[in-house]
Protein backbone atom coordinates (compact mmCIF):
# COMPACT_ATOMS: atom_id res chain seq x y z
CA UNK A 1 0.00 0.00 0.00
CA UNK A 2 1.55 3.03 -0.95
CA UNK A 3 0.49 6.63 0.80
CA UNK A 4 1.17 9.66 -0.56
CA UNK A 5 2.28 12.65 1.26
CA UNK A 6 2.13 16.32 0.22
CA UNK A 7 5.52 17.86 1.34
CA UNK A 8 6.56 20.79 -0.29
CA UNK A 9 10.18 20.38 -1.54
CA UNK A 10 11.17 24.44 -0.03
CA UNK A 11 10.26 23.69 3.32
CA UNK A 12 13.05 22.75 5.99
CA UNK A 13 12.89 20.12 8.58
CA UNK A 14 11.99 21.19 11.61
CA UNK A 15 15.02 20.05 13.39
CA UNK A 16 17.03 22.42 11.94
CA UNK A 17 14.92 25.73 12.67
CA UNK A 18 16.94 25.50 16.13
CA UNK A 19 20.07 27.07 13.74
CA UNK A 20 18.28 29.77 12.63
CA UNK A 21 17.25 31.01 15.80
CA UNK A 22 20.55 31.75 16.92
CA UNK A 23 22.68 34.60 15.60
CA UNK A 24 26.49 33.43 13.89
CA UNK A 25 28.82 34.63 16.52
CA UNK A 26 31.75 36.07 14.66
CA UNK A 27 34.76 34.04 14.49
CA UNK A 28 37.40 34.48 17.32
CA UNK A 29 40.16 36.62 16.11
CA UNK A 30 43.31 34.72 16.91
CA UNK A 31 46.28 37.22 17.01
CA UNK A 32 49.37 35.02 16.53
CA UNK A 33 52.47 36.79 17.14
CA UNK A 34 55.57 35.05 16.00
CA UNK A 35 58.14 34.54 18.64
CA UNK A 36 59.82 37.31 20.22
CA UNK A 37 63.39 37.37 18.88
CA UNK A 38 65.23 35.87 21.43
CA UNK A 39 69.00 35.85 21.01
CA UNK A 40 71.26 33.06 22.35
CA UNK A 41 74.05 35.69 22.33
CA UNK A 42 76.46 32.79 23.44
CA UNK A 43 75.09 30.39 20.79
CA UNK A 44 74.57 33.01 17.79
CA UNK A 45 78.34 33.77 18.56
CA UNK A 46 79.54 30.16 18.46
CA UNK A 47 77.26 29.22 15.16
CA UNK A 48 79.24 32.20 13.25
CA UNK A 49 82.60 31.96 13.38
CA UNK A 50 84.38 31.37 10.75
CA UNK A 51 87.96 29.45 10.08
CA UNK A 52 89.41 30.67 7.11
CA UNK A 53 93.33 30.08 5.66
CA UNK A 54 95.21 31.84 3.39
CA UNK A 55 98.85 30.51 2.13
CA UNK A 56 101.62 31.34 -0.50
CA UNK A 57 105.08 30.06 -1.46
CA UNK A 58 108.08 31.95 -1.12
CA UNK A 59 109.97 32.91 -4.27
CA UNK A 60 113.50 33.11 -2.48
CA UNK A 61 114.07 36.71 -4.13
CA UNK A 62 111.68 38.52 -1.84
CA UNK A 63 109.96 38.82 1.19
CA UNK A 64 106.25 37.53 1.11
CA UNK A 65 102.95 39.02 1.87
CA UNK A 66 99.48 37.02 2.31
CA UNK A 67 96.49 39.00 2.94
CA UNK A 68 93.06 38.34 3.98
CA UNK A 69 90.28 40.17 1.81
CA UNK A 70 89.01 43.99 2.71
CA UNK A 71 86.41 43.34 5.16
CA UNK A 72 82.99 44.13 3.41
CA UNK A 73 82.41 48.18 3.66
CA UNK A 74 79.17 47.58 5.84
CA UNK A 75 80.70 44.39 7.93
CA UNK A 76 83.50 44.05 11.06
CA UNK A 77 85.63 41.39 11.75
CA UNK A 78 85.96 40.31 15.39
CA UNK A 79 88.92 38.27 15.03
CA UNK A 80 88.92 35.80 17.74
CA UNK A 81 92.09 34.05 17.18
CA UNK A 82 94.91 33.84 14.21
CA UNK A 83 98.45 32.05 13.11
CA UNK A 84 100.59 32.13 10.71
CA UNK A 85 102.86 29.45 10.28
CA UNK A 86 106.06 28.06 8.09
CA UNK A 87 106.87 24.89 6.62
CA UNK A 88 110.34 26.14 7.52
CA UNK A 89 112.76 28.56 8.99
CA UNK A 90 111.73 32.23 7.57
CA UNK A 91 113.91 35.05 9.04
CA UNK A 92 110.94 36.27 10.84
CA UNK A 93 107.11 37.55 10.10
CA UNK A 94 104.42 39.38 11.45
CA UNK A 95 100.48 39.78 11.74
CA UNK A 96 99.52 43.12 10.89
CA UNK A 97 96.07 44.80 11.02
CA UNK A 98 96.29 47.17 7.56
CA UNK A 99 94.43 50.04 6.77
CA UNK A 100 92.09 50.28 3.28
CA UNK A 101 94.99 52.19 1.68
CA UNK A 102 97.14 49.51 1.96
CA UNK A 103 95.39 46.94 0.22
CA UNK A 104 97.56 45.55 -2.63
CA UNK A 105 100.78 46.88 -0.98
CA UNK A 106 103.93 45.00 -1.51
CA UNK A 107 105.52 43.24 0.65
CA UNK A 108 108.40 44.90 2.76
CA UNK A 109 111.60 44.73 1.30
CA UNK A 110 114.40 42.76 2.91
CA UNK A 111 116.26 43.88 5.26
CA UNK A 112 113.80 46.43 7.03
CA UNK A 113 111.97 45.17 9.64
CA UNK A 114 108.33 45.81 10.74
CA UNK A 115 108.05 48.54 7.19
CA UNK A 116 104.75 48.32 5.36
CA UNK A 117 102.46 50.86 7.23
CA UNK A 118 100.30 48.66 9.14
CA UNK A 119 99.75 48.18 13.23
CA UNK A 120 101.90 44.85 14.04
CA UNK A 121 99.60 42.38 16.17
CA UNK A 122 102.31 39.81 17.09
CA UNK A 123 105.52 38.65 14.94
CA UNK A 124 107.61 35.87 15.44
CA UNK A 125 110.52 33.62 13.81
CA UNK A 126 108.60 30.48 12.88
CA UNK A 127 105.19 31.47 14.60
CA UNK A 128 102.93 34.26 14.41
CA UNK A 129 100.03 33.80 16.72
CA UNK A 130 97.28 35.90 18.36
CA UNK A 131 94.82 34.45 21.46
CA UNK A 132 93.16 37.86 21.91
CA UNK A 133 90.13 39.92 20.35
CA UNK A 134 90.79 41.98 17.64
CA UNK A 135 87.67 44.54 16.05
CA UNK A 136 88.86 44.85 12.23
CA UNK A 137 86.99 47.35 11.14
CA UNK A 138 85.55 48.14 7.28
CA UNK A 139 87.98 48.39 4.21
CA UNK A 140 91.14 46.62 6.71
CA UNK A 141 92.50 43.83 6.12
CA UNK A 142 94.85 41.00 8.12
CA UNK A 143 98.31 40.29 6.54
CA UNK A 144 101.11 38.03 7.46
CA UNK A 145 104.25 39.46 6.04
CA UNK A 146 107.94 38.14 6.50
CA UNK A 147 110.63 40.67 7.10
CA UNK A 148 113.47 41.40 8.69
CA UNK A 149 117.00 39.31 8.27
CA UNK A 150 119.19 40.43 5.70
CA UNK A 151 117.98 37.65 3.16
CA UNK A 152 114.52 37.02 1.64
CA UNK A 153 113.31 33.72 2.56
CA UNK A 154 114.37 30.62 0.91
CA UNK A 155 112.06 29.96 -2.15
CA UNK A 156 109.38 27.32 -2.07
CA UNK A 157 108.79 27.35 1.32
CA UNK A 158 104.65 27.45 2.12
CA UNK A 159 103.67 29.83 4.90
CA UNK A 160 99.81 30.05 5.87
CA UNK A 161 97.67 32.42 8.00
CA UNK A 162 95.11 31.07 9.24
CA UNK A 163 91.99 32.45 10.97
CA UNK A 164 89.02 32.19 13.22
CA UNK A 165 86.94 35.23 13.42
CA UNK A 166 83.14 37.06 13.11
CA UNK A 167 81.92 38.52 11.15
CA UNK A 168 78.59 41.10 12.05
CA UNK A 169 77.13 44.12 10.53
CA UNK A 170 77.09 45.56 13.90
CA UNK A 171 78.50 45.85 16.98
CA UNK A 172 76.34 45.76 19.57
CA UNK A 173 77.17 46.51 23.65
CA UNK A 174 75.96 42.79 23.95
CA UNK A 175 78.30 41.41 21.61
CA UNK A 176 81.54 43.33 22.44
CA UNK A 177 80.90 42.62 26.10
CA UNK A 178 80.92 38.63 25.23
CA UNK A 179 84.17 39.14 22.99
CA UNK A 180 86.16 41.37 25.56
CA UNK A 181 85.71 38.47 28.38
Amino acid sequence: MSTAHNVDPQARPSSLSVFDSKPHAPAPKVDIKPPAEHRNTIGDLLRSIQYRSFDATTDGANNIVVDTPAVRADMYWILLGASGTAAALVPGYGIFLMPPNLVGAPAPPVGDKFQGGGVRIDSGLNIAAIDRRIIVPPGWFVRLASFGGGAAPAAALHIGLFLAFVESSQLSSEAVSLLTT
